[in-house]
C-alpha cells in the first residue's frame, strides 16, 4: 500500500493537493513553504504515533496549528483499490473507508533522538514487524487473565484465612463439650422423668444444629449471589441506548450489529432475572429455615425450663450443651467448604500460572523476534553498524509500579524498588508474597529479613495482577563503529547517530517510508556514499516520501516524482509536481538547491579542475 494522494482543506496548506509516485518522491522547496507541515499533516492524517512522547506532542501541536479547522484527506492504494482516510481537529482519530497499514514516519528531530531513548529503539526495532499489533493483542488478554485471576485468587485466599480463624477454635470446643458430658449425664440420673426429657431436648438440639447449619448455607449462597450480581451489573448495563440509524444515510449498515446486541440484552436481562429469582427463592427458604429454627429453640426452652424445675442448674447445663453442639455442627459443615475453597483456589492458581506461562512465553517469542531482526540488520549493515539486543533488561517501568506500590509504607521505597526490580522478576515477586517467602526476597535482595517481611506485608494490599503484569522491556543497543572501537549511540554525535539511524529506517523494504529533512548534520559523503545507496537498493515498489533541501538526495537517488512548495508567507502552495526530467523540474533543483545555474557552474567547473589536477 503507498500514499497516492494528499489534500488539504483550510488551513496554511488550503488547497494543496498533490499526488505521489511509486518509489521516490522528494518534496522541495524554500524554508517556511511548508515541507515539514506537509509531512505532519500526512502523519496526523494517516494517525502515526511519534516515537517518543514528546515528539508525538511536538508533531500534533505542529499539525493542529497548520490545519485550524480545516481537513486533510489521504488517498492510499494497494494497486487495485484506493483507501480514502480523512481528519479534522475535532477528530480523535482517522476516519477510513476501509483498513491500512500505517506508513512509517520520522521527523527531524526523531531521527537525531530516537536512539537516545531506551524505548525509541525497541520501538524502531519493532517497526520491522508487521504482526506486532497481533502479539499486543495477545499479551493485553494474557495481562487481563492474570490480573482477573489473581483477583480471584485473593478473594479465596480471604475466604479461606476466615474459615481457618473459626475452625481453630473446635478443638476447644471439643473439649468443653466432653467436659460438659459427665455434668449433663448426673442430669439424667435424677429421675426417669428427667431422662426422658433429656432425650428430647438432644433431639431437638441436634434438630436445631442442623437448622442452624442450612441458614448458615443459605445466608453463605445469598451472600455469594449478591456480590456475583453486583459485579456483573457494575460492568454492563442493560439500559445502554444505541442510536438509530441517521436518516438520509442510505440503508442501515448497522441493522445487523444492532440486532446481536438487541439479543445480548436480552441475554443480560435474562440473566440478570435468574439471578433474581435464585436470590428471591434462597431468601423465601432462609425466612423459612430461621423461623423453624426459632420455633425448635422455643421448644427446647419449654423442656429447659421443665428439666430445670426438677433439678436447679439442670436447665443452663442443657442449654450450654446445646450451645455448644449448634456451634460444633456449624464448624463441622465448615470444614466441607474449607476442602472445597481449597480445591478451588489450587485450580485458580493452576489457571493463574498457565495465564503466566502463556504472558512469558508471547513476550519471549517477541524477544527472539527482535532478536532476528537485530541479527538481520547487523548482517546488512556491519562491520559499519551493530544491532544488539537483550532479554528483559529495562527495569523502570517495573521499579515505578514497586516504588507506588511502597510509597507511605515507611520503608525507603526508591532504593528499594530498584533493588527488587533488579533481582526479583514480577512473576517471581507474586510467588514471593503469594508463599510470605520474605527470607527468599531478602537473600535476592541482600536486605534485611525484617524489611523482606515489612515489604511482602504491603505488598499483600496492593494490586498483584498489576504488578505482576509490568513488563521488563527488552534493551536494544545501537553501535557505530568508530575506528576500531564500537561507540554506542549515546557516546555520538548527532551526525554520528544520523549515520547510525538512518541506514536502519531504510531497511523497511515493503513499507511507506516518510522522512521529513534526513540530511540534516550529515553530511554530503555519507548521503552519496550510504544513503543513496540505501535508497537505490529498495527498488520502485518501496515507496520513499523525503523532504529536503539536499540536491543529492533527488538527483543521485533517482527520484520518480518531484513536488516544489512555495509561499507568500499566509500560506504554502505547490508551484511544480513531475518528473526528474522535467526541465521544470530540473530547473526548480538547480534554483532552489544548488544556489542558481551559476553557482552550479562555477562548482562544476571547480570540481572538474581538480579532478583533472
Amino acid at each position: 500500500m503507498r500514499v497516492k494522494r494528499v489534500q488539504v482543506e483550510e488551513g496554511f496548506l488550503d488547497g494543496i493537493d498533490v499526488s505521489f509516485a511509486s518509489g521516490l518522491n522528494v518534496i522541495i522547496g524554500a524554508r517556511g513553504t511548508g515541507k515539514t507541515s506537509l509531512i505532519e499533516l500526512l502523519r496526523f492524517c494517516l494517525g502515526v504515533q511519534g516515537y517518543t512522547s514528546e515528539s508525538r506532542k511536538r508533531s500534533l501541536d505542529h499539525a493542529l496549528s497548520i490545519l485550524g479547522s480545516g481537513q486533510v484527506t489521504v488517498t492510499l492504494t494497494d494497486g487495485e483499490r484506493n483507501f480514502f482516510v480523512t481528519r479534522t481537529a475535532d477528530d480523535e482519530s482517522p476516519r477510513a473507508s476501509g483498513p491500512f497499514a500505517r506508513p512509517i514516519i520520522f521527523s527531524q528531530t526523531e531521527i537525531e533522538n530516537i536512539g537516545l531513548r531506551a524505548q525509541g529503539r525497541v520501538r524502531l526495532l519493532d517497526s520491522f514487524h508487521s504482526g506486532l499489533s497481533t502479539w499486543e493483542s495477545h499479551e493485553s488478554e494474557a495481562c487481563s487473565e492474570v490480573r482477573s485471576l489473581t483477583a480471584e485468587v485473593e478473594e479465596q485466599r480471604r475466604e479461606i484465612d476466615k474459615l481457618e480463624e473459626l475452625l481453630v477454635g473446635l478443638p476447644a470446643l471439643d473439649k468443653q463439650i466432653a467436659e460438659l458430658v459427665p455434668q449433663e449425664q448426673e442430669v439424667t440420673k435424677i429421675s426417669s422423668e428427667a431422662k426422658k426429657k433429656k432425650n428430647e431436648l438432644d433431639a431437638i438440639s441436634a434438630r436445631i444444629a442442623a437448622s442452624a447449619v442450612s441458614v448458615g448455607a443459605i445466608e453463605r449462597f445469598v451472600e455469594s449471589v449478591s456480590r456475583w450480581q453486583s459485579s456483573l451489573a457494575s460492568r454492563s448495563s442493560t439500559q445502554r441506548v444505541f442510536e438509530a440509524w441517521p436518516e438520509g444515510a442510505g440503508p442501515d449498515l448497522l441493522k445487523k450489529g444492532r440486532a446481536s446486541l438487541e439479543r445480548a440484552k436480552q441475554h443480560l436481562e435474562t440473566t440478570f432475572r435468574e439471578m433474581d429469582n435464585a436470590l428471591s427463592e434462597a431468601k423465601l427458604h432462609l425466612r423459612s429455615a430461621r423461623d423453624r429454627k426459632l420455633r425448635i429453640e422455643a421448644d427446647a426452652r419449654r423442656l429447659r425450663k421443665e428439666v430445670e424445675s426438677l433439678l436447679q442448674g439442670a436447665g443452663a447445663i442443657v442449654r450450654q450443651g446445646q450451645q455448644l453442639r449448634e456451634r460444633k455442627a456449624q464448624l463441622e459443615s465448615l470444614k466441607k467448604i474449607l476442602k472445597q475453597r481449597r480445591e478451588a483456589l489450587k485450580a485458580c492458581l493452576a489457571r493463574r500460572d498457565d495465564s503466566l506461562d502463556r504472558l512469558d512465553s508471547i513476550r519471549e517469542q517477541r524477544f527472539r523476534k527482535r532478536r532476528s531482526v537485530a541479527t538481520e540488520l547487523t548482517d546488512t549493515l556491519g562491520p559499519r553498524i551493530r544491532v544488539k539486543t537483550s532479554r528483559a533488561g529495562q527495569f523502570g517501568a517495573y521499579a515505578a509500579a514497586l516504588a507506588d506500590a511502597l510509597r507511605g509504607s515507611g520503608l525507603r521505597y526508591n532504593d528499594l524498588s530498584w533493588a527488587i526490580a533488579k533481582n526479583v522478576s514480577p512473576r517471581e515477586l507474586l510467588e514471593v508474597v503469594d508463599q510470605n517467602d520474605f527470607d527468599l526476597l531478602a537473600e535476592a535482595t541482600s536486605i534485611t529479613k525484617d524489611r523482606a517481611a515489612r515489604v511482602v506485608g504491603r505488598l499483600r494490599e496492593c494490586d498483584l495482577g498489576a504488578l505482576a503484569t509490568v513488563i521488563v522491556e527488552d534493551t536494544v543497543a545501537l553501535q557505530l563503529l568508530d575506528g576500531a572501537d564500537y561507540k554506542s549511540i549515546g557516546e555520538l554525535s548527532t551526525g554520528q547517530r544520523c549515520t547510525v539511524v538512518l541506514p536502519l529506517v531504510l531497511r523497511h523494504m515493503e513499507r511507506v517510508l516518510i522522512v521529513d529533512q534526513p540530511e540534516d548534520h550529515i553530511d554530503n559523503a555519507f548521503i552519496a556514499d550510504t544513503l543513496i545507496i540505501s535508497i537505490l537498493a529498495r527498488g520502485a515498489d518501496g515507496q520513499i516520501i523525503f523532504s529536503t533541501h539536499n540536491a543529492n538526495i533527488p538527483v543521485l537517488g533517482n527520484a520518480d516524482h518531484v513536488i516544489q512548495l512555495g509561499s507568500d508567507g499566509r500560506r504554502g502552495f505547490p508551484i511544480l509536481s513531475s518528473n526528474l526530467d522535467d526541465p521544470s523540474v530540473v530547473n526548480a533543483i538547480t534554483t532552489v538547491m544548488e544556489g542558481g545555474s551559476e553557482a552550479f557552474k562555477k562548482r562544476a567547473t571547480f570540481y572538474g579542475r581538480h579532478e583533472t589536477s
